[in-house]
Parts: structure tokens; C-alpha cells; sequence
């Protein structure tokens, strides 16, 4: 089996082969009260060369090893890095698709092509030769061999979201030559994981040579110093210019693999306000805005001068269960809030429309699986009642947590705590800035959470474990079944986790998932992202940030 190079001229990427949207720690870095610059040009609208995107903030690291986990942080990460492979481009399979990743095939980026052996265990990647970083040095089998040495020894979360696939990098990664590097795995079943894995951020090779020159006693991979230095690795664009709460700069990187992108320059403008970010975009002000409301882009769908998108969506609104806090220790009681939640009002009223029911939370669409003998969510207080009263439980008193800058959570929220009422649950409202969540997800403070959420690696193990592995980092429920994890080892052994075969040993785990209901996914939600209409492009990946290299733009 041969993966090589497609036809097409885009970079894709990966940003993020590796945690739910909603679940890992945020690092604020000293950095950000500074300024980076390497030119004082900023981007500007007019030019066809350049586009300006309105933002909600700015990176918190320059570096995923060191906690760029928010949508700024990857779609830094996904046009400054590079990774061996990449998934291509397709129309979603829906009336008047978007373009879209194919989650379920890949091909060669940094890697022009890789093989298989026969028994599936070894992987050998054939690096482009010439491929050179923003620094002018030269991508060779070192460079491979030491970004995953640093992402085993330093603080990234690689090696948390890796396993089984990679777990020791050491042995399992070997240099056969200078543009030759092989990886063995264990299983042949954990293949597909494998290349999920290197096709996303977690997988980001870097300029080793560059990286070296700034490593200390106290920072041996020169991840702090990588942290507030953006351009150390293949990618697309380099930062150019960085002010603090306000802007920032990418240029394009004459180095490139691909050719030097067509939009030469992007400025990502900070706007906090989704509302003013809307009106930038439709006064002309602004080519691209994200993270709008849902009420906003379904406001502009039908605007000429205006591009949104609709996609074959693998995020979703999802709510976390705390299942070690009384009296959601008991399954019963989370069965019931299962059914105490308004999911088509929530469609409706919060994403008008701009949403899909779901049955079992994992991807309805890998190839080999099926959904058969799993529940939709649906309202039904007088159910939700008679589990209470299974479980002794006249009612429940709790809070929802929700992330303050994230409007849709809250209108959710406001929604729940609304038609909970009648299921026999009173909730209050707790919104709090996203660092102020992350600690009670990581002290277990928290009653329930809601959530955007998603895998960015869209590989049936890795979403079934990505959130419950026991005593992982990711686990913010405390969920941990053996039969559970039973079921996913016998999918990995039916050897291609997207035959028939294995969809029913994921069908068998995300059963006894529902049975338990550490979580309760709401809705598939659409990217609330809009474009100018002289914007091409735009493609939705598994992080939903946006691939720069990918657009070109007229006037």
C-alpha cells in the first residue's frame, strides 16, 4: 500500500490529532504581554494578496507542547507547522456540501509517500528531499526522530493521546536513511490510528537544527523558548508581526514545500465582541470572521457578499457528567438527565437549524459502522422522572458550567435549565473565563459541563478512548468500564478498524457507553465561520480552523 501526493496544490493539515475541543489545560505564557515583530507590515483587506480575519483572541502559546489547546492556538499551529501526511479534500455528502477533509484517507505532505508491510506493522515514510523550514535548514530523518523524542520528554500531551499507537517513540521510530524513517506498531489494527495521529497537530515535525541552538539546562527542547517564538517548523506562513490582545501577523513562507501561498499575508484582528465581528465581516472590514454566533451566520446565509458553509460536521455540543460527584454517581441519575435535555429545542432555538441529531456520540459516518440499537437523544421528563425515582432520587440540584466566552453554550444552557425543570432537575447557571473551567474539570469540582467538543483524529478506537482511558489527563468524567475497553481491544483486533467486523465491536462499545452515560451529546454542530464571497478555498478540517494556504482570493 503507497499514499502519495495529490494532485491538487493545498496544504492540509492536521492541527490536532489529539484532544477534545473542551479538555485540556490552557497555558498562559509570559509572552503574551510582549510583542513579537520581524516586519511592521500588517495585512489589509484590499489587497488580493492579503486577507484579514476578525478573531475572539489570540494564541496562548506559539507552541502545542506547550498548551495551545483554543481554536487560535490551532489554527496558529496548522498554517506555521507541517506534518508527514495529511487527508485530501472532498465535497461533504449532503445538499449543497462544503468542501471537506476525507477523515478516512491520507497522502503525502512532508512525506511524499509512505509503505505498509505485509504485516502491517511497519511503516516506512519517504521524505521530500529539499524541503526546507522558514530558517533555510533542510528537513531530514533527524528532524522526524527528535520532534518525537521531544514530545515523549517534555510537557506536550503527545504521548497521553498517542497510545496505543505510539508509545514509545524510541523504539518504535528508526532512521533507515536521511529521507527515510520507519515506525513499527503492535497491532496491525492500531494502523489507521497511527496515520490519524501524524496526520494532525500532535504529529507537527520541526526544525530540529534551529531548535537546538535555544535549548538550556531548564528547557532542554526549547519548548519555553518555542512557546514565544512561532516559526520553528515547515509550515505554510511564518508570524511576522505580534501585538498583545490587539493583532497578529502571518507572512507567507518563500520556503514552503508546496510554493509560496497565493495570500501572502493574513492579519487576525482582535474583536471580542461576536456581534462586531459580524459587522466587520458584512461592512467589508474584515474577509473572514469565526466563532460567530449561530443566530449571526444563520443571518447571513442568504447575503450574496457572503460565503457559509455546511459540512458533514464532527463537532458537537456535548455535556460532561461529573460520575464521581453525588448524585450523578449513580447511572440512573445520568440516564435520566440523558432524557431532561430539550435536544430539538436546543436545534432550533440555539443553532436554527444549523445542527444534526446524533445517536452514540463517535463519527455515524466511519466506514463499517453502525448506529443499529443505539438511542437519539429525546426529551422525555416523565422518563427522566421514573429513573430519578429508581435511583431514590426525588430531584437534583446542580450547576451547569460553561465556558463565558462561548455564547451558544450559555443559550444552551439557558435552554436545559429551562425543560430540566419538568424532568425533575433545578440547575443554575455557573459561567466562568475558560482557565476557571479547566480547574474544576481538573479538580472535579464541577456537576455537569457543556461543551464543544470533538476527536480531532477521527479513528474509531482513538474516539472511543480519547476522553475515557482510565486515569488519563483527558478523562475530565472519571468514566472507566473494563467491558467498555474489552469492546475496543476487539475492534483493533479485527485488524481494519473501518471493516464491518470492527463497526461492530465500536457499535458494542458505544452500547454500553449509552448504558452508563458519563456524557450526553447534544447535536453535530455546523462551523460558525463566515467568508467574504471573493474568498476560494476554505475546506473544513477535524480542529475547524482554517488552512490559509488553501485560499486565494479576487476582487
Amino acid at each position: 500500500m503507497t499514499s502519495s501526493r495529490g494532485q491538487h496544490g493545498r496544504r492540509l493539515r492536521r492541527a490536532g490529532a489529539a484532544i477534545t475541543a473542551g479538555g485540556v489545560a490552557i497555558a498562559l505564557i509570559a509572552a503574551c504581554s510582549g510583542e513579537t515583530t520581524s516586519s511592521s507590515s500588517e495585512g489589509s483587506s484590499n489587497g488580493a494578496d492579503s486577507i484579514v480575519e476578525a478573531v475572539a483572541a489570540l494564541p496562548t502559546a506559539f507552541a502545542y507542547d506547550a498548551g495551545a489547546f483554543t481554536y487560535e492556538g490551532f489554527e496558529f499551529q496548522i498554517n506555521t507547522q507541517a506534518q508527514l501526511i495529511r487527508n485530501p479534500i472532498v465535497t461533504a455528502d449532503r445538499a449543497d456540501g462544503s468542501q471537506e477533509q476525507d477523515f478516512f484517507k491520507f497522502e503525502g505532505e512532508l512525506a511524499e509517500s509512505y509503505d505498509v508491510s505485509a504485516d502491517g506493522l511497519t511503516y516506512t515514510f519517504h521524505l521530500r528531499k529539499g524541503v526546507k523550514s522558514f530558517a533555510g535548514n533542510e528537513l531530514t530523518a533527524d528532524d522526524v526522530l527528535w520532534s518525537y523524542e521531544r514530545k515523549w520528554n517534555s510537557t506536550s500531551v503527545a504521548p497521553a493521546i498517542s497510545a496505543p499507537a505510539i508509545t514509545d517513540p524510541a523504539k518504535q521510530f528508526k532512521k533507515i536513511d536521511d529521507y527515510t524513517v520507519s515506525i513499527t506498531i503492535d497491532r496491525a489494527g492500531d494502523g489507521f490510528t497511527l496515520l490519524s495521529l501524524l496526520a494532525n497537530v500532535s504529529g507537527d515535525i520541526f526544525d530540529s537544527d534551529l531548535l537546538k541552538q535555544h535549548v538550556t539546562t531548564d528547557d532542554p527542547y526549547a519548548v519555553k523558548w518555542s512557546a514565544e517564538n512561532g516559526n520553528f517548523g515547515y509550515g505554510a506562513y511564518v508570524l511576522d508581526n505580534w501585538k498583545s490582545g490587539q493583532s497578529l501577523t502571518l507572512k507567507a513562507n518563500p520556503n514552503y514545500w508546496a510554493g509560496e501561498p497565493a495570500i501572502k499575508t493574513i492579519t487576525q484582528r482582535v474583536v471580542a465582541n461576536p456581534g462586531t465581528r459580524t459587522n466587520l465581516l458584512t461592512n467589508g472590514d474584515a474577509d473572514i470572521a469565526v466563532q460567530l454566533r449561530p443566530q449571526d451566520v444563520n443571518g447571513m446565509k442568504d447575503d450574496d457578499s457572503l460565503q457559509t458553509f455546511n459540512i458533514d460536521s464532527i463537532e458537537y455540543l456535548n455535556t460532561n457528567i461529573n460520575i464521581k460527584k453525588a448524585p450523578f454517581d449513580d447511572k440512573l441519575v445520568r440516564q435520566a438527565l440523558s432524557y431532561a435535555i430539550p435536544y430539538d429545542e436546543i436545534m432550533k432555538q440555539v443553532f436554527l437549524g444549523r445542527a444534526d441529531a446524533m445517536t452514540g456520540f463517535i463519527n455515524p459516518r466511519y466506514p463499517g459502522y453502525t448506529t443499529d440499537g443505539l438511542r437519539t437523544g429525546s426529551y422525555d421528563p416523565d422518563k427522566a422522572k421514573s429513573l430519578l425515582a429508581q435511583a431514590g432520587v426525588s430531584g437534583v440540584s446542580a450547576k451547569i458550567l460553561v465556558e463565558n466566552s462561548i455564547p451558544a453554550l450559555e443559550e444552551a444552557a439557558v435552554q436545559i435549565q429551562s425543560y430540566a425543570k419538568d424532568a425533575g432537575f433545578n440547575f443554575t447557571i455557573d459561567k466562568q473565563p475558560a482557565t476557571a473551567v479547566q480547574d474544576q474539570r481538573s479538580n472535579g469540582t464541577y456537576d455537569i459541563q457543556l461543551v464543544t467538543d470533538k476527536a480531532i483524529s477521527q479513528s474509531p478506537p482513538y474516539e472511543l478512548l480519547l476522553a475515557f482511558t482510565k486515569g488519563s489527563p483527558l478523562n475530565a468524567t472519571g468514566f472507566a468500564n473494563d467491558a467498555y475497553y474489552a469492546a475496543v481491544d476487539k475492534g483493533v483486533a479485527a485488524g481494519d478498524p473501518l471493516s464491518e467486523a470492527a463497526g461492530t465491536a465500536w457499535n458494542e462499545a458505544v452500547k454500553i457507553w449509552q448504558d452508563e452515560q458519563p456524557t450526553v451529546p447534544v447535536a453535530f454542530i455546523q462551523p460558525n465561520v463566515v467568508f467574504g464571497a471573493g474568498i476560494d478555498g476554505y475546506y473544513y478540517r477535524s480542529d475547524s480552523a482554517i488552512d490559509f494556504a488553501a485560499l486565494s482570493k479576487t476582487q
